[in-house]
C-alpha cells in the first residue's frame, strides 16, 4: 500500500533552537512541509530553507497577531498540494522516534474512516529525559491531523474572544470529524518547557497576548506549580526510558 501524502504546517517565529530537530522528526511523515515564517529575527528561516521538502511562506512585517489568520495562510497554502492528510507541528515540537511506521498503520489499518486524529505530548522539563507529569501534564492530548478527503472547501480557522484569536486550535473545530478524533500511539515531545530560558519566553508571550485569561490561571502552569493546570501537589517529574530520548 503506498504511502499517503501527509504535508505538514508550521506557523513559527524565532524558533531557531529547536526547529531543525523538529523538521527532522518529520521528514519521514511529511511528503511536502509548509512554513509560515512570522519576520524571524533569528536563524528560523535559514535553517528552514535547508530542507528540500519545505517550502516557506515570510511574513517581513511586524503585523498585529491574528493565529487565525496566519492558519487560514498555511491552510489554503497546504490545500493547494492535494494532501491526503495536514499535519500541524510547532517549532519546538518533536515526533518521538519510529513515528512513521506507527503512524502510517494507524492511518491505513487500525483506523481507515477516522478524519482527525489527536496525539499525547509528552513534556521534557529541566532535561531530555524529565517529563513532567502534574495536572495537565499528566494527560494532556491535542487534535494535530486531518484526513483532507471528506472536508468541505470552505474549511476554515475562525476567529474567538482571545487577543489575537489566540487558542484557535490546530485543525479547524468545524472539520468533519472534529468530535471523533481517533487517539495515536505516537507520542509528541514538547519542548516549550526545557529549561528556564523556553519558560520565561513561552510566558511572556502569553501574558503579554493574553494577560485578563483567568480560565488559564494566568499560565503560572508554564513557569511554576502552581495556577489551576498545574497538579495539587506542585510540580511532578518522571524519567523517560531510554529509547524516548530526544537528541537535541
Amino acid at each position: 500500500m503506498p504511502k499517503p501524502k501527509i504535508v505538514g504546517v508550521y506557523k513559527v517565529k524565532n524558533e531557531s533552537r529547536f526547529i531543525e530537530q523538529s523538521l527532522k522528526s518529520v521528514m519521514d511523515i511529511c511528503s511536502d512541509i509548509v512554513v509560515l515564517d512570522n519576520n524571524s529575527s533569528d536563524d528560523t528561516v535559514e535553517i528552514c530553507s535547508g530542507f528540500d521538502k519545505v517550502d516557506i511562506i515570510e511574513e517581513k512585517r511586524d503585523l498585529p497577531y491574528d493565529e487565525v489568520r496566519e492558519k487560514n495562510i498555511i491552510l489554503e497554502k497546504a490545500r493547494k498540494l492535494d494532501p491526503d492528510f495536514i499535519l500541524a507541528v510547532d517549532g519546538d515540537e518533536i515526533f518521538m522516534p519510529h513515528a512513521s511506521e506507527i503512524l502510517f498503520e494507524e492511518l491505513s489499518t487500525i483506523h481507515p474512516d477516522s478524519d482527525v486524529f489527536e496525539f499525547q505530548f509528552l513534556t521534557l522539563w529541566d532535561d531530555v529525559n524529565t517529563i513532567r507529569t502534574d495536572g495537565i501534564f499528566g494527560y494532556y492530548w491535542q487534535k494535530r491531523l486531518l484526513r483532507m478527503k471528506n472536508q468541505p472547501y470552505s474549511l476554515l480557522f475562525v476567529e474567538n474572544d482571545n487577543p489575537g484569536n489566540i487558542h484557535c486550535g490546530s485543525i479547524p473545530p468545524s472539520s468533519v470529524g472534529f468530535d471523533n478524533q481517533a487517539k495515536s500511539s505516537v507520542k509528541i515531545f514538547h519542548l516549550a518547557s526545557l529549561d528556564d530560558e523556553v519558560r520565561q519566553r513561552k510566558y511572556g508571550f502569553y501574558t503579554k497576548t493574553d494577560p485578563d485569561n483567568v480560565l488559564t490561571g494566568a499560565y503560572k502552569h508554564m513557569i511554576s506549580g502552581e495556577g489551576k493546570f498545574s497538579g495539587p501537589n506542585g510540580i511532578e517529574l518522571e524519567q523517560l526510558p531510554k529509547e524516548f530520548t530526544v537528541n537535541l
